[in-house]
């Protein structure tokens, strides 16, 4: 990514939008934890100022009061640092917000600005977690210029999530999808690389998201290979999004299937299936045949 104070216009473009965390949970966790914590202390007082006799006597279960006490308040003390350890993990996730530009994203983490281009960035990664992993609803975007880099991740507390994600994803398109064709009319291959359905389902079960063992599809101007099998693009007939199964499937003239996948699996799925939609534009546009948008 580049890293710079302020980011030339001439390579931003203009400013879009500006995404920012929402604030509010984060201050009714730290409130809590600073009430539970001076709860903690109040019941501590309170065996203070318990009756002398009171010492030696014993609750229904055989506890003393003052035992009961400690307990209390110990359990008190350790809620409290548990969620001062959620406050800082989440004020970290929440502490960068982001500018979409016309031409990238600027992510802003206090006084350090990272800039990836659209046009460079190769992998837009979109998923879903938490409660709502296994609706399909997307609630997660992590984007990166190729795998040299890690992921930045973006979370759903971004307020403006899912315009932000929309945003994003129609700039990726109309910034990147030039790079790629010219790439492909010069002969060059376009790698796209996709997560199998399998590891989607275990990663919305058991988490840690990024870390992920891809496949790749290799696409040129002719041909399109998924896993080793190579076909012409030409004989491309068909794609099903299935929004029940949240799978596309693609199968050629005689029915077979060539990809079949959760579609957000596919990273950069957006941008992979225009440009399947432009190579068959381009391909079929001299028979005159009326050719289905796959995006």
């Amino acid at each position: 990514m580049q890293q710079s104070s302020t980011p030339a216009p001439t390579v931003t473009g203009q400013l879009i939008s500006t995404f920012r965390h929402g604030k509010g949970f984060l201050v009714f966790m730290l409130f809590f934890a600073i009430v539970l914590l001076c709860l903690a202390g109040f019941v501590l007082y309170l065996g203070t100022i318990l009756p002398t006799g009171s010492s030696g006597a014993n609750t229904s279960r055989g506890s003393s009061p003052q035992l009961l006490i400690y307990s209390v308040s110990g359990l008190l003390v350790v809620i409290s640092a548990v969620l001062f350890g959620l406050y800082t993990w989440q004020k970290k996730l929440r502490g960068t917000h982001y500018e979409v530009y016309e031409h990238g994203i600027v992510a802003v983490s206090g006084k350090r600005q990272q800039f990836t281009a659209f046009a460079e960035m190769e992998d837009l990664y979109l998923f879903g977690s938490g409660q709502t992993a296994f609706t399909g609803l997307i609630t997660n975007l992590a984007y990166r210029r190729n795998d040299s880099e890690p992921f930045h991740r973006v979370i759903e507390s971004l307020k403006g999530f899912q315009d932000f994600q929309q945003l994003v994803r129609e700039l990726h398109v109309r910034e990147r999808l030039p790079v790629v064709m010219n790439k492909l009319e010069s002969g060059a291959v376009a790698t796209f690389k996709y997560v199998p359905t399998g590891q989607v389902w275990r990663k919305r079960i058991a988490g840690d998201f990024l870390n992920v063992v891809t496949q790749t599809i290799i696409v040129t101007r002719e041909f399109l290979e998924v896993d080793g099998r190579k076909v012409p693009v030409s004989t491309l007939s068909s794609v099903d999004l299935n929004v029940w199964s949240e799978k596309v499937t693609l199968k050629d003239e005689a029915g077979n299937q060539i990809l079949s996948t959760v579609c957000t699996g596919i990273m950069s799925h957006d941008l992979f299936l225009t440009t399947l939609d432009v190579l068959l534009d381009a391909q079929r546009a001299s028979s005159g045949e009326a050719v289905e948008s796959l995006a």
